[in-house]
C-alpha cells in the first residue's frame, strides 16, 4: 500500500466510523515524516470538503513516554471549524460520527491569527476544554500512527473562557502548572490531572505549533485568532452516550465545564 492509498483508507474509516488497521501496518515503513505527508493530505481532503481550520491541538506532551517512542518534541494536528464546540458552561456532543471515542481535559488557548513568533506566548484567552479524541485503529498509541490518522482529533470543546483583560490573567496563566483538574462522569469521580503534565506547564506547547505548522499547508486562516488545545493533562476516558461529564478546576480560576453526549 502507498501512502495514497493510506489516505483513501483512512478517509473511508472516518466516513464509516469504521476500524482499520494501524497506518504503520498498511504503509511498509512509515515513520513520522511519512505519517505528516499523509496528515497533510487527509488535512487537504477535509478542506476540500468545506472544513476550515480553527486551530490545532499538540499532543504527546507527556515528556516521561518521549524516550520510549525516540520523541524530542510533542506532535501536531488541525483542529477545525466543524470539529470546534464552546460550553457555556454546558455542551451537547452527538457520538454518531465517531468510532472509538475517548475524553481529554486539557488547557485551551486563544491566540492572534496570523500573528508573529511573539505572539504565541502571550495568549488572548484561556479556557478549560474537552478534547474528544478518536482512534480508527485500536488505542494501542505510537506518535505516527496518530500523526497519520487525523491526529486522532475527534472533536473539541472550549469552555467558558478568560480573558486577557480578566483581572488576574497574567498570574493565572503563570500560574498553570499549578493547576489541578478534577474529572467526573455522571457526578461520579473519573480522573485527577494537574497542568504540570503538560510538558512541565500548558503555555510550553505553545511554541511548537509555530514550528510544526509548517508540515502542514497554510492556507488563510478565516478568524482573527487560532485555538489551541495544549494537550491532556488527565488519562484518557471511554464515553458512551447518555453520560454527563463535568470538570472543574482547583489552583488557577479557570471556570468549569459540562459535556452531555448523545447517540
Amino acid at each position: 500500500m502507498t501512502e495514497a492509498d493510506l489516505v483513501r483508507a483512512l478517509l473511508a474509516a472516518r466516513d464509516r466510523q469504521s476500524p482499520t488497521p494501524p497506518p504503520t501496518r498498511q504503509v511498509a515503513g512509515l515513520d513520522l515524516e511519512g505519517a505528516y505527508r499523509v496528515g497533510a493530505a487527509l488535512d487537504r481532503r477535509l478542506r476540500e470538503r468545506g472544513y476550515r481550520r480553527a486551530g490545532w491541538k499538540v499532543g504527546f506532551t507527556n515528556k516521561a513516554i518521549w524516550p520510549r517512542f525516540g520523541l524530542s518534541e510533542p506532535i501536531l494536528g488541525p483542529v477545525y471549524d466543524r470539529t470546534l464546540r464552546n460550553a457555556a458552561p454546558v455542551a451537547e456532543l452527538s457520538l454518531a460520527g465517531f468510532c472509538a471515542p475517548r475524553i481529554e481535559v486539557e488547557v485551551v488557548f486563544g491566540i492572534e491569527a496570523g500573528g508573529d513568533a511573539a505572539d504565541w506566548p502571550r495568549p488572548r484567552w484561556m479556557a478549560l476544554g474537552f478534547e474528544v479524541v478518536d482512534c480508527h485503529y485500536g488505542w494501542q498509541l505510537t506518535p505516527a500512527d496518530s500523526v497519520a490518522d487525523f491526529a486522532l482529533h475527534g472533536a473539541l470543546v472550549v469552555g467558558p473562557r478568560v480573558h486577557r483583560a480578566a483581572p488576574g490573567f497574567a498570574e493565572g496563566v503563570e500560574r498553570l502548572d499549578r493547576l489541578v483538574v478534577r474529572l467526573s462522569r455522571d457526578d461520579e469521580p473519573v480522573a485527577e490531572g494537574r497542568g504540570s503534565a503538560v510538558l512541565g506547564h500548558p503555555r510550553a506547547a505553545l511554541e511548537f505549533v509555530p514550528r510544526l505548522r509548517p508540515r502542514f499547508e497554510n492556507p488563510p486562516h478565516p478568524s482573527g485568532e487560532c485555538v489551541v488545545s495544549t494537550g491532556t493533562m488527565t488519562a484518557l476516558a471511554p464515553l458512551s452516550p447518555g453520560e454527563h461529564w463535568r470538570v472543574e478546576a482547583h489552583g488557577v480560576d479557570l471556570p468549569g465545564l459540562g459535556l452531555v453526549l448523545e447517540e
